[in-house]
C-alpha cells in the first residue's frame, strides 16, 4: 500500500510513509510561557499548593513534564532541559526524544520561564515570630546553663531535620532561667521530655488559648522544665539518711549511702529529697589512720578528727567529707 499523502512510498504509519508522517504529525506541545515560584528565604519551590526543597533544574523539568501535552500516541519518551540562567525571565530549550514503533523522533520547544518570588508558609511564620510553645528552663546553676542550652539547641536541630515546621523563633534570658519560643507545640513537648529524662527534671504543662481558627480554639502551651536542686556529686537527705548522688534519671536518683557506701535507687516521685550540700562545698581531708572502721582525718586547717565509717579508705588518701550536726561522713568515690 502506498502513502495516501504522496502516493510514492510505502505507507508504514497510519496510511502515511515515514517522510509524510513526520512532516504531518506533531507529538508534543508546550506553553510558550511558564512560571516557577520560589521562596526568597529558603529557596523552596511551589508545586501547586505544596512547597518542596528541590534543585532548580529538577523543578524546571517537573514543571515541563506537568505542562507538556502529547498529541499523538507514543511508546516512550525522555525530556532534557537546557538553559543559561535562572534569574527573572529566562529561556529553556526543551528537547523531547520520542519512540514510536521503530521511529525515534526529536522535537524541540523554546519556553520562556519567569521566576517569581513568594514566601512559603514556614518562612512566613518564621519571619513573623510565630510560635506555638514556650519551653522554659528553670533551676539552672550559673556554671551549667550553657551546657543545658547547648543540649536543648541540639535536640531542636535534631527534630527540625525531621519536621521542617519546627524552628526556634527566639530565646530570652530571664532572672529565673531561659524561655525558648518554638513553632510546634508537639515537638516542643518531645524536647521537654528529653530534657527531663537527661537531667531528672520535672515538667509542668500550661496551655493557654491564643485565638480561634475555623471555629476552633488555638492553644499555645508553656512547658516548664525545672531541674532538681541536686546534681551528681551533691549530698542529699532522704528520710534522715545521707547520700551522695551518682546519677540522675527522670524517675529516680541513683545514690551511695554515706554510712556504708551501698548503692540505692531512690524514687524521686515518692520521696522528699533535700539537698544538704553541693559537691564543691564539701571539705577535703587527708586520711592519717584507718583500721576496722575507725579513721583519723587531718582537716584542711590541720585539725585531727576521729570518726567511724564502713567505707574502706587507704592511709594517706585525700577524701571529701560532710560535716553535719557534729558528725563527719566520708564521701565514697
Amino acid at each position: 500500500m502506498l502513502c495516501v499523502e504522496c502516493g510514492k512510498r510505502e505507507a508504514k504509519y497510519d496510511g502515511l510513509c515515514e517522510e509524510c508522517f513526520l512532516r504531518k504529525v506533531k507529538f508534543t506541545s508546550l506553553p510558550q510561557h511558564l512560571d516557577i515560584v520560589m521562596c526568597p528565604h529558603c529557596r523552596s519551590i511551589k508545586f501547586g499548593g505544596r512547597w518542596e526543597k528541590v534543585p532548580i533544574d529538577e523543578a524546571i523539568k517537573r514543571i515541563v513534564e506537568k505542562n507538556i501535552k502529547f498529541e499523538y500516541e507514543h511508546d516512550s519518551y525522555t525530556i532534557t532541559c537546557n538553559y543559561d540562567s535562572t534569574e527573572g525571565e529566562f529561556e529553556v530549550e526543551v528537547n523531547v526524544s520520542i519512540k514510536y514503533r521503530d521511529l525515534e523522533v526529536s522535537e524541540h520547544h523554546l519556553v520562556k520561564f519567569e521566576l517569581k518570588y513568594e514566601s512559603c508558609p514556614r518562612c512566613n511564620r518564621f519571619y513573623g515570630n510565630y510560635f506555638e510553645a514556650i519551653l522554659q528552663l528553670r533551676g539552672l546553676r550559673p556554671e551549667e546553663q550553657w551546657e543545658v542550652l547547648e543540649y536543648t539547641h541540639k535536640r531542636i536541630a535534631y527534630h527540625s531535620r525531621k519536621n521542617e515546621e519546627l524552628f526556634l523563633t527566639k530565646e530570652v534570658e530571664k532572672k529565673e532561667g531561659w524561655d525558648l519560643y518554638l513553632s510546634d507545640k508537639k515537638e516542643a513537648k518531645k524536647i521537654a521530655r528529653e530534657l527531663c529524662h537527661k537531667y531528672g527534671a520535672s515538667l509542668k504543662e500550661s496551655p493557654q488559648i491564643a485565638g480561634r481558627k475555623d471555629g476552633k480554639d488555638i492553644y499555645r502551651v508553656t512547658y516548664a522544665v525545672r531541674l532538681p536542686e541536686y546534681r551528681i556529686g551533691d549530698i542529699i537527705e532522704v528520710e534522715g539518711r545521707y547520700y551522695v548522688v551518682s546519677d540522675i534519671h527522670d524517675k529516680f536518683v541513683s545514690a551511695l549511702e554515706l554510712s556504708d557506701g551501698k548503692r540505692k535507687n531512690i524514687d524521686s516521685r515518692k520521696h522528699n529529697i533535700t539537698r544538704i550540700a553541693k559537691n564543691e562545698e564539701l571539705r577535703k581531708a587527708t586520711v592519717v589512720y584507718y583500721r576496722d572502721g575507725t579513721v583519723q582525718l587531718l582537716s584542711e586547717n590541720n585539725e585531727i578528727i576521729e570518726t567511724t565509717t564502713q567505707i574502706e579508705v587507704p592511709n594517706g588518701a585525700t577524701v571529701k567529707t560532710l560535716w553535719v550536726e557534729g558528725d563527719v561522713y566520708i564521701i565514697p568515690e
